[in-house]
């Protein structure tokens, strides 16, 4: 007797760790006083990458940047990249 053909489950599709990642830079950038051209510098990534971050247009930053802007900042990376 042949074995029951086995159903595979419903992909779950993955979580979206970075959630809320535009909405935690701009206001740290903001609390600190910097502007985008003052993180810019202090960070070495450009003022259009940070505002695509910002406006939640750049899909997912990798973790250089992130590193990047999180020791400008003052901010754990970690903290910054998935909140918590």
């Amino acid at each position: 007797m042949p074995r029951p053909r086995v159903q595979r489950p419903q992909q779950v599709p993955w979580p979206d760790l970075a959630q809320g990642q535009a909405e935690r830079l701009r206001r740290t950038r903001e609390a600190k006083g910097y502007s985008l051209r003052d993180l810019a510098a202090a960070s070495g990534v450009t003022t259009r990458t940070i505002s695509a971050i910002e406006m939640g247009a750049k899909g997912e930053t990798s973790c250089a940047v992130v590193g990047a802007l999180a020791d400008a900042l003052g901010v754990p990376r970690g903290w910054l990249a998935f909140g918590g």
